[in-house]
């Protein structure tokens, strides 16, 4: 559930509430293969079977959707633009704005889809009680009210990418004042219900003295192979962002000194020596950052050619307005670097006018690996 500036690819059946509906190709696909698994008896399959098998696997999905429904609806509730409610082969997503997201926000939205399915199967439920339809009707209905109580205790496992996790995650967010802590616990406890899983699958008939039939270590397997991933990638974007979050401009500079481009490089190694710096700033005319010149490379320099040799001649090219505060940090300072990737390997960090390090490219790469 983030903001999405590209439409999802699918095919398209209006709006609600403002959101477009989308159901992917592959929607149909797993509305089929319900169909034959919910159809397949002793028997085999007959016509009469699938089209039963075929009404429920559409009620399934009609319970997913109405799932991500439930979800546009909170993110409306707080004023949240719904992009997209998408259906997919595995489920579905709700897209909304999620600009200054909230732990609130987070958790309500969330736990929102989970609690439609329980309010869902409870209805049902409630009106089977009263009206007691027996038969084929009565099964379906009884077949709906499990499968959404099953959808309702999937979802809420309190793992990435499980709207449980996402719950969790803005838990351990409210309570740390740290979002990124959030996303890595929750990432971890979406790993071990992953696991979790296959040991379920594969643990229990063996506990019972059996063996696990194929078809459970299959969706025990499907499964896995669609939580673990998710869980892995959410868990390297936290784990890179708590990076992003520590680095800044002041404690990734190196010491620098700022020398008039006219300068010699036998005078800019001595002003390095004394101010112990890593690297020259050479000056433009307008004293403005135009150059830089690493104190390493003074030794490529003959000793008896420093003191005739201009920094001009020797200078690495900065592009003008390379340079920033030292007070820029986190997604600030990141956000400031993007600008300016691929044009620069080094910026020149600027207070109050005067020039007090550099930021090299190499080292903000170092940091966030």
């Amino acid at each position: 559930m983030a903001d999405q500036n590209q439409g999802t690819r699918g095919i398209s059946f209006g709006r609600v509430l403002g959101a477009r509906v989308v159901v992917q190709p592959s929607t149909l696909i797993m509305l089929v293969l319900l169909a034959f698994l919910l159809s397949s008896s002793e028997d085999g399959i007959t016509r009469r079977g699938f089209t039963i098998g075929l009404i429920l696997a559409a009620a399934l999905i009609v319970s997913v959707f109405l799932h991500e429904v439930a979800h546009a609806i909170a993110a409306r509730a707080f004023k949240r633009d719904v992009h997209e409610i998408v259906l997919t082969l595995w489920g579905g997503h709700t897209s909304f704005d999620s600009r200054n997201l909230t732990p609130l926000v987070n958790g309500v939205v969330s736990l929102a889809g989970p609690a439609a399915n329980v309010v869902i199967a409870g209805v049902v439920a409630a009106a089977l009680q009263a009206t007691t339809p027996g038969g084929l009707l009565g099964a379906a209905l009884w077949w709906v009210v499990w499968a959404n109580l099953l959808l309702a205790a999937f979802n809420a496992l309190p793992g990435i990418p499980m709207d449980g996790g996402r719950v969790l995650e803005a838990i351990v967010w409210g309570a740390t004042k740290n979002r990124n802590r959030g996303t890595i616990v929750a990432a971890w406890a979406g790993r071990v219900v992953a696991i979790g899983v296959v040991v379920f699958a594969i643990g229990v008939p063996f506990l019972r003295g059996s063996t696990p039939s194929i078809f459970s270590m299959l969706w025990a397997v499907l499964i896995f192979g669609l939580l673990w991933p998710a869980a892995s990638n959410a868990l390297k974007v936290a784990t890179t962002m708590t990076r992003v979050e520590s680095i800044g401009a002041r404690s990734l500079m190196v010491t620098a000194v700022p020398i008039p481009f006219a300068a010699t490089v036998h005078e800019a190694a001595q002003l390095a020596a004394r101010a112990g710096a890593l690297e020259v700033v050479v000056l433009a005319a307008d004293r403005a950052p135009a150059g830089h010149f690493p104190v390493s490379l003074i030794d490529a320099v003959p000793e008896s050619e420093r003191a005739h040799t201009h920094l001009q001649s020797v200078t690495m090219p900065m592009p003008r307005g390379a340079e920033m505060s030292p007070d820029l940090h986190g997604r600030e300072f990141v956000n400031f670097l993007q600008q300016w990737w691929g044009k620069t390997e080094v910026w020149a960090v600027v207070e109050h006018g005067h020039v007090i390090g550099v930021v090299r490219a190499q080292d903000v790469q170092g940091a966030l690996q």
